[in-house]
């Protein structure tokens, strides 16, 4: 359903949802669009898209993960699309259990 709610030129497999003030930016293969939304309602319409929150404000599909970044004291995962997100402690278990980190 959230695809539905993207511009035409936007729509693509779903990539990541991340938080931005009252906005909420969705990134797709075939781009980036920002809706007024709120988060948890983005993240309720992402049914049956294998992917899950890594962090308050970051939502990921589980295939777009290329890899893991590690600095001292953080923790990022690097998409597909070159784009790096936070993950927070709260999360990290959840990922080890996917193989992920």
């Amino acid at each position: 359903r959230l695809l539905h709610r993207l511009p035409v030129a936007a729509r693509g497999d779903l990539v990541s949802i991340s938080v931005r003030g009252h906005y909420v930016d969705i990134a797709t293969s075939a781009g980036t669009a920002s809706l007024l939304l709120r988060f948890s309602d983005a993240v309720e319409e992402t049914a049956g898209v294998a992917g899950g929150q890594v962090h308050r404000s970051h939502w990921i599909a589980w295939d777009a993960v290329a890899g893991v970044e590690r600095r001292p004291g953080r923790l990022f995962l690097v998409l597909k699309n070159g784009a790096r997100v936070p993950v927070s402690r709260t999360y990290r278990d959840r990922l080890e259990k996917r193989g992920l980190i």
